[in-house]
């Protein structure tokens, strides 16, 4: 059966990366991983049917580690950079194993170059030569998500439920990651490689996550003001 989407709503990947999406409301619901080109298009019924309760939409650069799980909680995942953690180690661990820089781990480079860890000047020539120990991975993985959050993620301000066209942009050496609330005929010029429905929340399972008590004051929340389509 061929897939329509419903836009209610759609969410694309234009960076050059793989990201996570997903929309919240009080639990995190509707998530997939979009590569490069790539959409998810939810129906009224999945965003919250006849419930016009407002809702976000979040992206984070990652790949299938940095889906949210529904083992997770409000007590484990204590801040929203808790979600890339993994896949950023992950992309550091993998390059210093081979020996090179490709894929997420170039795209990477630039933001740990010069890099202090344990008195250690961390660069894209260190890691590429395996002089990047896992232990020292994980502190520039905090050190990243700690002092450049909108480079791996965003979220949106709270959208109304009907038609929307959203349009994931950035991320890594491109710059904070935005999501643009699109217009319908600016959206119908995106060539979509690939369409996908929301994984099912019934079988994922749901984080009990309030994103608005997620930071306790420890840091800022990442939030993106929403270009609206005219």
């Amino acid at each position: 059966m061929t897939f329509v989407p419903k836009h209610s709503p759609t969410i694309v990947n234009n960076t050059r990366h793989t990201i996570v999406v997903f929309q919240e409301r009080g639990t995190l619901f509707n998530k997939q991983v979009l590569r490069p080109g790539e959409a998810v298009s939810m129906t009224r019924k999945q965003t919250g049917g006849n419930f016009l309760i407002p809702y976000k939409v979040h992206a984070v650069i990652g790949d299938e580690s940095a889906l949210p799980t529904g083992k997770d909680s409000v007590k484990n995942l204590v801040k929203v950079t808790a979600i890339p953690a993994a896949f950023v180690t992950g992309c550091l661990v993998t390059a210093v194993g081979a020996g090179m820089l490709i894929g997420p781990s170039a795209a990477l480079a630039p933001l740990v170059s010069g890099m202090v860890v344990n008195g250690v000047v961390v660069d894209a020539t260190a890691i590429a030569a395996g002089g990047l120990l896992a232990t020292r991975a994980q502190a520039v993985t905090d050190m990243l998500l700690r002092d450049q959050p909108d480079k791996f993620m965003c979220k949106t301000g709270r959208l109304k439920p009907g038609a929307r066209y959203l349009v994931v942009k950035g991320g890594l050496s491109d710059g904070p990651v935005v999501i643009e609330d699109t217009a319908k005929r600016d959206f119908n010029k995106l060539t979509i490689a690939a369409w996908k429905e929301p994984q099912d929340n019934s079988t994922q399972g749901k984080i009990e996550y309030i994103a608005d008590e997620i930071g306790n004051g420890e840091e800022p929340e990442v939030e993106v003001n929403m270009i609206e389509a005219h």
